[in-house]
């Protein structure tokens, strides 16, 4: 016996659903009818029509609204993540970047058209160079991992540029470091190096000085790191890496818990993303 929900929002919409029921009517064709295989030659169609659910709008509506209210969210509740996908944007933020203006530009606009978008583009930079206290600021990159791999690219650019690309082949990892880092690392041709972290949830400094050494290209850190916790030796480990000439990555995940009040330039990080 199949234990069906009271509630209809919470069956499946195949559970749900009515043959001949409808979203939308469309009225009756008034021009010459096409046949689609004739008009489609060549592409691959189905042998027979696809298996979907006939609902009405309402029940469509209501299905996915259910779903939704399922999502726990800072909307609805305290997040205690700093940054990442879950962080809090002010409501006027989001509404003025939806706007059709600003959406909508297209890539091949000429300059002169989008001279405002330029505008917000550099002061943009401008502001994450200010927060970062790091030199130079890309807006290129289109979400957090695709800007954690340009990061990690850069430090395999500057390898190779002073000829040690072969050498520095390891990317040190701590355990509550963001979970991306590692497939980041991977995907730049590193061999990712997990640390564990100590007792406090803080970076093991003995256990980093064990596993640094000159085939190290860099280390990824994220601070708070997804424990939450602050790491209150960022200068002790920049050091230890620039010591054995490796670079030290800071992935900007939880960003927002230190933004405004520490620069991550000023205690020694090389290369960070801003989710």
């Amino acid at each position: 016996m199949t234990n069906i929900p009271e509630n209809p929002a919470e069956r499946l919409m195949f559970e749900i659903s009515k043959p001949g029921r409808r979203c939308v009517t469309f009225p009756a064709l008034d021009v010459p009818e096409v046949d689609v295989a004739d008009a489609l030659k060549g592409a691959k169609l189905r042998n027979e029509p696809a298996h979907l659910p006939e609902i009405g709008e309402l029940d469509l509506v209501r299905h996915f609204k259910n779903l939704a209210d399922k999502n726990y969210s800072v909307d609805k509740n305290f997040y205690p993540l700093g940054s990442c996908t879950m962080k809090y944007n002010p409501k006027i933020n989001v509404t003025l970047l939806a706007q059709a203006g600003y959406t909508k530009a297209h890539p091949y606009l000429p300059e002169s058209l989008v001279q405002g978008h330029l505008e917000l583009m550099y002061n943009l930079e401008n502001y994450l160079r200010e927060v970062s206290g790091l030199d130079e600021v890309t807006l290129q990159p289109a979400a957090g991992a695709h800007g954690e791999l340009t990061g990690v690219m850069c430090i395999k650019a500057y390898f190779e540029d002073k000829g040690e690309a072969d050498q520095r082949t390891e990317i040190l990892i701590p355990s509550a470091a963001h979970g991306t880092n590692p497939a980041t690392a991977a995907m730049a041709g590193f061999k990712a190096v997990t640390l564990k972290e100590a007792a406090n949830g803080n970076i093991d400094i003995e256990e980093l000085k064990k596993k640094v050494g000159p085939q190290t290209a860099g280390m990824m850190i994220t601070n708070p790191s997804t424990l939450g916790i602050l790491e209150p030796k960022m200068r002790e480990i920049a050091e230890i890496l620039h010591g054995v000439g490796a670079q030290l990555y800071m992935d900007g995940a939880n960003m927002n818990a230190i933004s405004g009040i520490v620069q991550p330039g000023d205690y020694g990080i090389d290369v960070m993303h801003f989710n």
